[in-house]
């Protein structure tokens, strides 16, 4: 046989060794992916010290992710409240931050909202920010907190602290983690939803399994 033909012949071969062996590994490796997130989404899905409503021991978990500033966060509470009151039995609803970065205040917003936590007033602060927005400035902010009697020099350097802005980044990770990439993005029982519209429907189709 020729030797340009041997030569031929051998990079044919070693190009096929080299794309059947990439496919193996690809497969092997694709195979082992669901799992693997699966387990991580559980995991962050809902932290111990994430905000909740409700008794860990409910049929049905909802956890929002959302944002003080969004428009469509804000139109969804009262649904969102309505839900809470109807399901009360069998609902653990659970907030947690994903402030977007076109949005100049709702970061602010959610180390807000902390920094009332830490009052013990992270729901309080939740409603009134959202009866604010979009005016979520930190004036507005520090007077949301006065009307709620909280003490505001501690609110006011709480605001400003590294533990309150890591809790809000620790949020944002999750969110990212998550796939999450619009507010408000809702997931029940681990089934993602963006919007608030199919809320109640799959709520109700997990109460009846």
């Amino acid at each position: 046989m020729p030797n340009d033909v041997k030569v031929f012949l051998s990079i044919i071969g070693g190009t096929l060794l080299l794309v059947f062996g990439a496919a193996f590994l690809l497969g092997r490796g694709s195979s082992n992916t669901p799992a693997d997130n699966t387990a991580a989404d559980a995991n962050i899905l809902v932290r111990a010290d994430s905000w909740k409503v409700g008794t860990a021991s409910a049929k049905v978990t909802v956890v929002e992710f959302s944002d003080f500033q969004c428009p469509s966060c804000k139109a969804a509470e009262p649904q969102i409240e309505s839900l809470r009151t109807k399901y009360a039995d069998n609902l653990m609803f659970v907030y947690r931050h994903f402030p977007l970065p076109n949005h100049e205040f709702a970061f602010g917003a959610a180390e807000a909202a902390e920094a009332a936590g830490l009052q013990g007033k992270f729901w309080e602060m939740h409603n009134k920010l959202f009866e604010l927005s979009p005016i979520l400035g930190k004036d507005a902010l520090v007077q949301a907190a006065k009307d709620l009697g909280l003490d505001t020099d501690k609110f006011t350097k709480d605001l400003d602290s590294d533990p309150v802005r890591q809790k809000v980044l620790n949020d944002q990770t999750d969110g990212n983690n998550l796939k999450v990439n619009a507010t408000p993005t809702f997931f029940v029982n681990g089934k993602q939803l963006v919007g608030v519209t199919d809320l109640e429907t799959e709520i109700n189709g997990q109460l009846a399994r």
